[in-house]
This record gives C-alpha cells, structure tokens and sequence, in this order.
C-alpha cells in the first residue's frame, strides 16, 4: 500500500544491492536531485545490478520510512566494469565510500557526475583502475573544500615532481583526455602504485571530517 503520488523518476545508479527473500531486493541507489535513496523492490527488477546506470522510478511507502522501487529502465550496465578484477573492485570501494560519507536524500548531483565519469573510466582497460578512483577521490575533496593544493601537499609527502604532474593532469583532465594520457608513454620514473598511495592520502581527509 502507497500514500501520495509516485515521486518523478529520476536518472542515479545502483550503488549496492541485496536479496533479502526470494521475491524482494533490498538496494542503495545514488540519484540526481535525491542523493541515497534506499529501496525495496520486487526480485524481477533484477537486471538492475550495481554499478548500472538508468532512470529509476519510486514512491514512499505507506508508513513513511522507506521508499519502494517499481520501475527501473537501464542505460548504461557499466559491463566492462566487471572484466577485470580491479576495476570492479575501485568500483565497489567507490560505492563503499559514498554509502559512508553521504548523509542520505541529500542530493549532491556535480559528485554524481563525477562517479559517472569515474565509472566509464573504469571500464576502459588502459587506465589504471586506481587512476580513476584517485580522481574521483580527489575531485571530490575539491568540490566539498577538503583538497589540499595538490603539488604542495604531494611534494611533502614524498612524491616526485614527475608524478605530481601526472596526478594533475588526471584531475584535470576530461575522459577522453586521460584515456589518451594513458596510451601515451609514461616515464619510467613514476611508481606503479603512485595512485593507490595517493588515494590512501585522500581518503585520511574524509576520516578527519
């Protein structure tokens, strides 16, 4: 039983799913204008995995303290996100984060852009899968006023000038961008696990809010 009129449907993306029993879901989505949004919904909408991109359609049950997920019409299923196993992993780190740090049906629509991008770039096999969660990471530190300025900040903690320059190139750059950065030579100078560690950086930021 519903009260009120269904709420608009609105573009997100699966963030986290669970089957509760044999006919009902349980899942997190992240959605423009609404931000998390947690919704039940019946085990036939199962092609709405996580990490899918689409326009979900939802009302508010009857007791007012959920909402209930009654149509989902994908866009996008991010499939090659699930082809290599860092991928889906930056990808479910990234869910992990949000579902912590977001107070939910608080809308931040630019962070969901940003997961959106990290997202595509994560399913482009020559960009590292750490590159794009860094970016994400830091583009939204930038957008919540938590960055530090990147070179001073990299620079004391021990990073060479040579991959500063790549860290701000991947924050600068658009999609298409990094992916030709990436199918460029890089120098040999730059550690392999440059983004990991600047990523462990960026989420100390996150804890100290």
């Amino acid at each position: 039983m519903f009260r009120g009129e269904p709420f608009p449907t609105r573009k997100g993306v699966v963030l986290w799913r669970k089957t509760v029993s044999e006919d009902r879901l349980w899942s997190t989505l992240f959605l423009e204008g609404e931000g998390i949004v947690n919704v039940s919904s019946k085990n036939m909408l199962g092609d709405s995995e996580p990490f899918v991109w689409g326009y979900f359609a939802f009302q508010k049950t009857a007791r007012g303290k959920g909402y209930f997920l009654f149509e989902a019409d994908i866009k996008d299923d991010m499939l090659h996100i699930r082809c290599r196993r860092d991928s889906i992993v930056a990808a479910m780190l990234c869910s992990q984060y949000l579902r912590k740090y977001l107070i939910p049906e608080q809308p931040d629509d630019s962070l969901l852009t940003n997961l959106y991008w990290c997202m595509k770039l994560l399913t482009v096999p020559v960009v590292p899968a750490e590159a794009a969660k860094w970016r994400f990471l830091r583009l939204w530190l930038e957008e919540w006023g938590l960055a530090p300025e990147l070179e001073p900040f990299h620079t004391a903690k021990g990073f060479s000038q040579e991959e500063i320059i790549l860290l701000s190139q991947v924050a600068a750059l658009t999609y298409k961008g990094i992916i030709a950065l990436f199918n460029s030579r890089l120098s040999p100078n730059i550690r392999e696990n440059i983004f990991k560690v600047a990523s462990e950086l960026a989420l100390n930021f996150f804890n100290e809010t």
